[in-house]
């Protein structure tokens, strides 16, 4: 059984599980997740676009509503008896699910380690109780969960497998019908409908601000798997610029753009392997934006920094005006050692995710547990 919960976590646990079918044609899936993990095969309740949210306030909104899917997905435990349950991040609902197995001593391996060296620092007590196998990205994690009594298994992170582009500048401006000399931004609101609702028009306003500002600006939009055109269309009309909407084609179109503009998550960390300098942003509810800034234990919200053990690519959390934002990105294009400095920093935390093939060796490591 697989619950996934979020468009990332369909992406890596989705490579996961086809690499493990590979090793265990027999093996048959079900659970919650997106189009990836649907390809294994799998037999999804409910998918990812049912699931993602973020934000404290936004997800008691929707209480009743993710109380209903947990409780449903509990009683396929019962029906079903798998083998083993693979959670995928989604920490707040895959915790509570771990318990329910864990009760059913069915084994759980949690894939992508709740970010608990950021906040929720408690939450180790009960991974310790629920959780068989802990699978991390970041090698830092291993030795975070080791001083606090945990072993944790890393094998590379995944996105140094996938975050590749397959097309060079002069392609993709041929494919999409773009000016190849001009400077390009890319701009990724985000692949939740809450996140397109609060960041769309912020970057709208920063599209057109910068049109305004300069001539030969080329502006991008690529849009995650779990959004549409149509769903972001209506936010374009009557914008004063031209804007290019790019689907299935994000890494093409974020790695020949000369800078991004990414709200924060699992993008941003995509953004910086394909070494490309950005501004990571981020808006939340001001409730949520208060409480988690009561509870974070660390200064950065971005990967790429968090990673890095430092401020490697600026951010602009929760206060960000479209004037301060349209400055910022300014500064890095039009300032050429400002800006190669990023790329050498980007350079070097790509080295330190470590090597590639990391879904095969994570494979094999599940297969290895199933016998």
């Amino acid at each position: 059984m697989v619950i996934a919960g979020e468009a990332s976590g369909d992406l890596h646990g989705g490579h996961v599980l086809l690499e493990l079918k590979k090793l265990r044609p027999d093996l048959e899936i079900f659970g919650t997740g997106g189009q990836l993990i649907e390809s294994t095969g799998a037999h999804l309740y409910y998918r990812v676009e049912d699931l993602a949210v973020i934000g404290f306030i936004e997800v008691m909104k929707r209480y009743k509503y993710y109380k209903g899917i947990f409780d449903e997905m509990v009683s396929k435990l019962d029906e079903e008896r798998p083998d083993a349950v693979f959670l995928v991040d989604y920490a707040g609902f895959n915790l509570r699910f771990a318990a329910e197995a864990k009760k059913r001593g069915i084994k759980v391996i949690f894939y992508i380690a709740p970010q608990v060296w950021a906040w929720k620092k408690n939450r180790i007590h009960k991974m310790k109780a629920f959780i068989d196998e802990l699978i991390v990205l970041f090698p830092f994690e291993v030795d975070f969960f080791k001083e606090n009594g945990m072993v944790a298994h890393c094998f590379g992170h995944p996105l140094l497998d996938i975050a590749k582009p397959s097309l060079d500048r002069k392609e993709f401006s041929q494919k999409w019908g773009l000016e190849n000399q001009n400077k390009r931004i890319s701009f990724l609101p985000g692949s939740r409908k809450n996140e397109i609702l609060k960041h769309l028009p912020l970057l709208i306003q920063v599209v057109e601000n910068l049109a305004i500002q300069r001539a030969n600006l080329q502006f991008i939009f690529p849009l995650a798997p779990t959004v549409t055109r149509e769903e972001v269309l209506p936010y374009f009309e009557g914008v004063k610029a031209e804007v290019q909407i790019v689907e299935q084609d994000t890494y093409n179109a974020v790695a020949n753009s000369d800078f991004a503009v990414v709200a924060s998550g699992t993008a941003t960390l995509e953004t910086a392997i394909l070494q490309t300098p950005m501004l990571i942003f981020y808006k939340v509810s001001p409730l949520t934006y208060l409480i988690a800034k009561f509870i974070l234990r660390i200064g950065d919200i971005g990967l790429p920094n968090i990673v890095a053990r430092k401020k490697i690519v600026p951010e602009l959390v929760q206060h960000s005006s479209p004037e301060t934002m349209v400055k910022m990105i300014l500064s890095y294009l039009e300032d050429r050692p400002k800006y190669q400095e990023v790329r050498d920093n980007l350079a070097q935390l790509k080295h330190d995710l470590g090597e590639e093939h990391a879904y095969a060796n994570t494979a094999k490591f599940v297969a290895s547990l199933l016998k």
